[in-house]
């Protein structure tokens, strides 16, 4: 890293300036911006570097543009090649920039940030390239008033709403004529679509989006005729605005499109082809550096210039296998051992390649194939099969659109590995690499965005003898166990203090602390950490990425940029700090508990705070923002544990932010939070009773814990017209008996919200826990009885008598 720190600075103050707009009807609209309930922080902010690129070997001027930059200090690069010589402030809104620029720096884009005495601003790149550098002039936006140019320029232009703009270049037969665009890769929603015509205005070539640079394209052509002809640009659909920049580069330069292989091992000599270039394949030695010198690629070089983008090419540990034709079926294959890198040309429609290769059981591998990522315009699909040609596992668009297998071998033996376009496609272009890479254990760590629009808060500013904290994101892959980050490397008076991550988190809280005494400064810093167990050698380090270019649909990332280090600085003093006040007591499972928040006020500084809590336990939750009032110096910030809140001690933290010529974020030290069991729970049966009635609730208590003094029973969720006095027990108390009082007019239902709230006092300090859950059944009360109503008694019926008979008998006659 390359930085300059001037004397003197001068100001800026601005809202936040729009970085990226989208076009017309295909695209939205996209503004480097907060959300609406995030202030803007009082951190310097970069929006755009003009003009977005220079030529290599010179001195040049860069106007940055932004907001609060006027006590810009340093400007720090992420890459080598590009010397900064001097800083100087133009207006409220921009600085000027003075850079050296190496003959031999690295073409393409170069990032930067500014450094103020309050903060660190977001990053964003300029282009370093390798032709002269020429402004459009207008009016160009007709074939009859077309610009005359020279070959071997990058043009830098704007297109406009419905501009069209048009260069006049002379060529010769037989010579190469290449144009390429840089137009999304600046950072704006710009679709370019870029056209050479001859001298009777026919499109002899053109180009929209590409493989290789996605909306940005590209054309090489041998020119058929000695004469003029015209570069046209515009936007895709007629559209554009001031902010559709762009860099046309123009010339006989060598514009391949893939190389073939795309990649091999570090550290030696191979021979590659250059495919795509209109004079004919090119075939070039070269030497595969040990570094990462070709992570952008690999630029080729004749006498005619330079291609001024790279052909993707990949740094690997694996040996190459280049595909040997005839291969289109399982047959006649030879066998190769993994690991290894496989490489091919789907040449033609219905083409598919076939691999062998042999694996030992129980051996696992990341299977990628890359192509797009690569600049092919193959759309790959891969599948493998076992020795009977049976399948076992395949891909399509993993990677989008290339793709990824994560394979073990299930046995010992020969395996065919197959790749085919998705389509069944074919072109002499469609390059493909497919690398088995042995499974082994990987780990990055990054800041979590808090805005989806910008970097806000992903680097370090610590104001003199104050606190600033973040989480850091772990990215662990292929292992498990405790991280630690190292503290080393960090600019002079921070320090870092953080506690080792758990093996079942993927986020640690660490604060940074600088002391009364730091000069106002800063780096880069290579940020790492490594699994605990030092011996496991499992290392990693920092990275992030920044959204440049959003569209449709739903925000779709179109081009963006990474870095591999974090901006840290010790920025100016603010009138206020914060602390948490270190808890004595734990907060319990079913529980709660308030932190008391203190803010320690600089004499005139009255204004409100806002506090964050962004680090919660597993388990533990809380609300986005409590606020310190105006002219208060503390606050509680309220927490609960549900049922399975991980129990143990855990690092917490506070941020925090008040109005100081803009937002001033400080943090607190790193607290300690336990969690732990209850004291005492309680069983709590179901109670019955009718409106009007006096119930009891016995309650039988379990003590996990001892606790000293009286403990208070609130029995709550009770419904209206109830009422259910509190009680008091202690550690020796086994039952608890509540009186319940209904009246006529205590609602009539199961009512399942009841609930024991049990508070204790442990160190001083309240402790506070849901003890148990039960229900109030409530019944109306029966109907009285009906008087009885009277009835006349009923009569009873006789049988009739019959009357005598007379005697007839022979006695009787008698």
């Amino acid at each position: 890293m390359r930085s300059y720190t001037p004397q003197d600075a001068a100001g800026l103050n601005m809202k936040t300036i729009l970085f990226a707009l989208l076009l017309g009807a295909s695209f939205l609209v996209f503004e480097s911006r907060a959300p609406a309930a995030t202030p803007v922080v009082s951190s310097p902010t970069l929006s755009i570097i003009t003009p977005r690129g220079v030529q290599r070997g010179g001195e040049h001027t860069l106007k940055f543009t932004g907001a609060r930059l006027n006590d810009a200090e340093e400007i720090f690069l992420y890459d080598s090649g590009v010397e900064v010589t001097g800083i100087e402030a133009i207006d409220a809104n921009n600085i000027n920039v003075s850079i050296k620029v190496a003959p031999d720096c690295r073409l393409g884009e170069h990032v930067a940030q500014v450094r103020t005495k309050t903060g660190i601003s977001d990053y964003r790149s300029f282009y370093v390239g390798a032709l002269k550098d020429v402004t459009e002039k207008e009016s160009n936006n007709t074939i009859e008033t077309a610009e005359k140019i020279e070959q071997n320029v990058t043009i830098n232009g704007v297109v406009t709403n419905e501009d069209v703009d048009y260069f006049l270049v002379s060529a010769t037969k037989d010579q190469r004529l290449s144009v390429e665009i840089e137009a999304v890769r600046l950072g704006a929603m710009f679709d370019p679509f870029i056209a050479v015509l001859n001298k009777d205005r026919f499109e002899i070539a053109v180009s929209d989006d590409t493989p290789q640079f996605k909306q940005d394209g590209f054309v090489s052509v041998k020119i058929p005729e000695d004469g003029d002809y015209l570069v046209m640009v515009r936007e895709t659909s007629y559209g554009g605005n001031p902010n559709c920049r762009y860099r046309l580069h123009v010339g006989n330069f060598p514009r391949p499109a893939v190389a073939y292989p795309a990649g091999g091992p570090a550290g030696g000599k191979m021979e590659i082809k250059l495919l795509g270039d209109p004079l004919g394949e090119i075939t070039k030695q070269i030497d595969v550096p040990q570094t990462e010198a070709f992570r952008k690629g690999y630029f080729y070089e004749d006498e005619s210039g330079i291609s001024p983008s790279a052909v993707g090419f990949r740094i690997a540990s694996v040996p190459n296998y280049l595909e040997v034709e005839p291969n289109n079926d399982f047959e006649n294959l030879a066998a190769i051992e993994m690991p290894h890198a496989f490489n091919g040309i789907i040449q033609a429609a219905g083409d598919q390649d076939f691999f062998k290769f042999t694996a030992k059981a129980g051996q696992a591998f990341h299977v990628q194939c890359f192509a797009r990522r690569i600049g092919s315009g193959l759309d790959p699909v891969i599948n493998i099969f076992a020795a009977d040609k049976k399948h076992i596992v395949g891909d399509d668009d993993t990677r989008r659109p290339d793709c990824y297998i994560r394979f073990q071998a299930p046995a010992d033996g020969e395996y065919f590995l197959r790749v085919r376009d998705h389509l069944n496609r074919g072109d002499p272009g469609f390059v493909y690499r497919v690398e088995f890479n042995p499974i082994a254990p990987s780990l990055v760590f990054m800041i979590p965005r808090v805005d989806r629009y910008s970097q806000q808060r992903q680097t370090i500013s610590v104001p003199r003898g104050n606190r600033f904290a973040t989480l850091i994101n772990a990215r662990r892959a292929d292992f498990g166990g405790p991280l630690e980050l190292l503290n080393e490397g960090l600019p002079p008076g921070i320090k870092m203090v953080a506690q080792p991550m758990p093996p079942q988190l993927s986020l640690m809280p660490v604060v940074f602390e600088a002391e009364e005494t730091a000069e106002l400064g800063g780096s880069l810093v290579d940020l790492k950490g490594r699994h605990v167990e030092a011996e496991k050698n499992i290392t990693g380090g920092f990275l992030n990425i920044a959204d440049f270019a959003l569209g449709v649909p739903n925000n779709t990332r179109y081009f963006g940029c990474q870095v591999n280090q974090l901006g840290m600085a010790v920025t100016e003093k603010v009138p206020f700090k914060l602390e948490i006040v270190q808890p004595n007591s734990p907060i319990v499972r079913n529980g709660s508990k308030v932190l008391n928040v203190v803010a320690h006020r600089d004499e005139g500084f009255d204004g409100q705070i806002r506090v964050q809590f962004p680090f919660r336990p597993p388990g533990v939750g809380t609300t986005y923002q409590v606020v310190i009032p105006k002219d208060k110096s503390e606050v509680d910030y309220p927490l609960n544990a549900n049922g399975n809140a991980q129990l143990g001690k855990w690092p917490v933290y506070a941020i925090g932010w008040g109005n100081n010529n803009g937002a001033s974020w400080v943090s607190t030290q790193l607290a300690e939070l336990e969690i732990a069991q209850p004291f005492v729970t309680f069983q709590i049966p179901k109670t019955k009773c009718v409106q009007g009635e006096s119930p009891k609730i016995t309650c039988k208590l379990t003590h996990a814990a001892s606790f000293e003094g009286e403990a208070t029973a609130e029995m709550l969720g009770i419904p209206p017209n109830i009422t259910i006095p509190p009680l008091t027990f202690n550690k020796e108390t086994q039952e608890l008996v509540f009186d319940v009082q209904t009246t006529d007019k205590s609602p009539v239902g199961n009512h399942k919200g009841l609930f024991c709230r049990v508070t204790i006092t442990h160190n001083g300090e309240p402790v506070v826990s849901t003890a148990g859950r039960s229900q109030l059944q409530i019944t109306k009360p029966k109907p009285p009885k009906k008087p009885a109503v009277a009835t006349k008694p009923a009569v009873k019926k006789t049988e009739a008598i019959a009357p005598p008979q007379p005697d007839n008998s022979p006695e009787q006659n008698k």
